[in-house]
């Protein structure tokens, strides 16, 4: 399926039938699946910069500051442009003040570093590690050649979507220094991106020793299992993606339980983070199917709640129909006809001038008359005596 069709869908939906985004009550719910919401998030900080590099030009500089949730990390980065590609170097010892990210909730197990495109797409390029409580710094690289940086807490470093919880956010320190000193242009734009992934919790973790990798493997599995399609069940006929969705979900668990036992055999072996990493990475691909971050699911979901509301619309149409009174028109419905042996009284009555017409032409009328005018001439006749 087409964005295109996606987003007529979506505008159909929205335009014929408003009640579609506002939430439905649980007990309205029952094992029907609800489309997912797309929210959007962004840092508040206004010093946030969006930077188009230029092609193959010289690395630039570019720091990250900490947001009112770290406020004392801090990141300095180079940026290069080369063939293909856009180069993001953090050299050893450049992350400082950055905290193990339990601190903000059990849901959150590591960070990862984003690329976010002019349009608000963010690209995972990778997880930022500890060692002793000490972060790693890394090398990655990403396909955009205009963005801005952020790093965000995560349940695992899979995620295809990041969290609300922004910790750090670019800047550009180039932004004082003459035009023909800079290799990156300003970007004019409100740093935001969207993201599906917004249900997390931010209550305390208690402390636990199992490997972080194998954390985040629970943690994913976890997370998948209540999500969308897996955790509500689906509405109407199972589709090819559906399956593919709770066959990923199925696998992830064998990967978890493969995890699981090495932990157990030998808690320092590198097969636990192996496995770990592969669970993380199968149930973070079933949780963004089924909650439509890829694949066509959210679309087909939109389109069942269409029809859905369409029946709804047609069945009440004709409930309504069938309260009003049938017309007269029908002959098997029409009124019986009147007796012939009604009395008179029902006859129709005249018009009142038919009936003064009627009254001046009878004999008797006149007679009155004139009998009413002589009594009055001998009247006044015997007065004037």
């Amino acid at each position: 399926m087409t964005n295109a069709r996606a987003s007529f869908a979506l505008f159909l939906a929205l335009l014929l039938f408003p009640g579609l985004a506002k939430p439905v009550p649980a007990q309205q719910r029952g094992t029907e699946t609800r489309p997912s919401h797309l929210s959007i998030f962004g840092p508040t900080e206004k010093d946030g910069q969006i930077l188009s590099y230029r092609y193959l030009g010289a690395s630039t500089e570019v720091v990250m500051r900490g947001t009112s949730r770290a406020p004392q990390a801090r990141i300095k980065l180079k940026v290069g442009s080369r063939p293909g590609f856009v180069e993001i170097d953090i050299n050893r010892g450049q992350i400082t003040g950055l905290k193990p990210a339990s601190q903000f909730g059990m849901d959150f197990l590591t960070y990862v570093l984003w690329a976010v495109s002019v349009d608000g797409k963010a690209a995972n390029l990778g997880e930022i590690t500890f060692l002793d409580d000490k972060p790693i710094s890394i090398n990655v690289t990403t396909p955009y050649q205009t963005f801005w940086l952020m790093l965000t807490a995560e349940p695992n470093y899979a995620v295809v979507d990041p969290s609300p919880l922004i910790i750090l956010y670019s800047a550009n320190e180039n932004a004082g220094k003459p035009a023909a000193e800079k290799t990156a242009q300003n970007i004019t734009g409100r740093l935001l991106y969207y993201t599906h992934y917004g249900d997390y919790d931010m209550k305390p973790t208690p402390s636990d020793r199992a490997p972080n990798a194998l954390l985040q493997a629970r943690k994913a599995v976890e997370l998948a299992s209540k999500s969308g399609i897996l955790g509500n069940g689906s509405a109407g006929a199972s589709e090819a993606e559906e399956d593919r969705t709770r066959e990923a979900l199925k696998q992830a668990r064998d990967y978890l339980a493969l995890a699981e036992k090495a932990y157990k055999d030998n808690p320092n072996g590198s097969d636990v983070a192996q496995f770990s990493r592969t669970a993380a990475q199968i149930a973070e691909n079933a949780r963004a199917l089924a909650l439509g971050a890829v694949g066509g699911a959210l679309v087909r979901q939109l389109e069942r709640e269409v029809q859905r509301l369409r029946d709804e619309l047609a069945a009440r149409d004709l409930h309504a129909s069938a309260a009003l009174p049938a017309a007269v028109e029908d002959p098997a419905l029409a009124p019986p006809p009147l007796p012939a042996n009604l009395p008179a009284v029902l006859e129709d009555k005249p018009a009142p001038a038919t009936l003064v017409a009627s009254v001046m032409t009878k004999p008797m009328t006149w007679f009155g008359v004139a009998g009413w005018g002589l009594a009055l001439l001998l009247l006044f006749r015997r007065r004037s005596i």
